[in-house]
């Protein structure tokens, strides 16, 4: 993927992780152009040292030409994450056979919100 992460600062204006329970939690846009294969979102993008879980909480509309949408999900391969430092966003299409997008697909600006629970 080319991909941007950003941070989102919480009400407080505070962009870095905060603590809920045992862990940290931190909220992210992520913007994707083109999708890649290899490509992983890391815990220290997010300023974490290892991640325990991750939701999509949120997605624009993702525009791919020749499909009639786009299935995207956090990528489990085994039932776990890429590692626990890192996970993968996967793309899939969404006309009935939902195979994984090629590599170099291009996304028009596909933005996920997610929310990452982990360690600092």
């Amino acid at each position: 993927m080319t991909i941007q992460i950003t941070v989102l600062s919480d009400h407080l204006g505070s962009s870095r992780p905060a603590v809920q329970g045992h862990e940290y939690r931190v909220d992210a846009h992520v913007k994707i152009q083109v999708y890649h294969l290899a490509d992983a979102i890391t815990a220290a993008d997010l300023g974490l040292s290892s991640i325990s879980a991750v939701a999509i909480t949120g997605q624009s509309q993702a525009d791919v030409e020749g499909e009639t949408g786009v299935y995207i999900n956090v990528g489990l391969g085994t039932g776990l994450y890429e590692s626990d430092s890192s996970f993968k966003i996967v793309c899939y299409d969404n006309d009935g056979d939902c195979q994984e997008l090629a590599d170099g697909t291009n996304i028009d600006d596909v933005t996920l919100r997610l929310r990452v629970w982990g360690l600092i």
